[in-house]
């Protein structure tokens, strides 16, 4: 009985090694398709990341320029405001009515309403 399990056993090994090398060929192939599948996504993945940065590069120039108008017209809006405050000083205010030349009352004589007055 002993050989009988022996030659079972040694057939089953030959089974096996039979079917050993159709395994790692089926193996082998999955990993190539799954190398190739890994390659094509890191190449994508790569395209896309590439693309992403040079979107924020652009971005980020457009912010630059942004700002750089921003502080421009800061200091265009400070300008302004020094100019009305300036041209609100009471110099300035005393200048232009010199400009004028309009004559300064001495004495103001007001009208005296004793009585009745109609009013509509």
């Amino acid at each position: 009985m002993s050989k009988f399990l022996a030659l079972i056993q040694n057939k089953n090994k030959k089974e096996r090694s039979d079917a050993k090398p159709r395994a790692w060929y089926k193996l082998f192939s999955n990993v190539k398709t799954i190398n190739i599948a890994l390659l094509v996504l890191i190449c994508l993945f790569g395209v896309l990341y590439l693309a992403e940065i040079n979107s924020m590069a652009i971005k980020g120039f457009a912010i630059k320029d942004l700002e750089d108008k921003q502080s421009a017209l800061k200091e265009n809006i400070r300008k302004v405001e020094f100019q009305v405050a300036e041209m609100q000083s009471t110099a300035k205010i005393q200048e232009r009515i010199n400009g004028l030349e309009m004559v300064s009352v001495a004495k103001v004589d007001y009208a005296n309403t004793s009585g009745t007055v109609a009013v509509k």
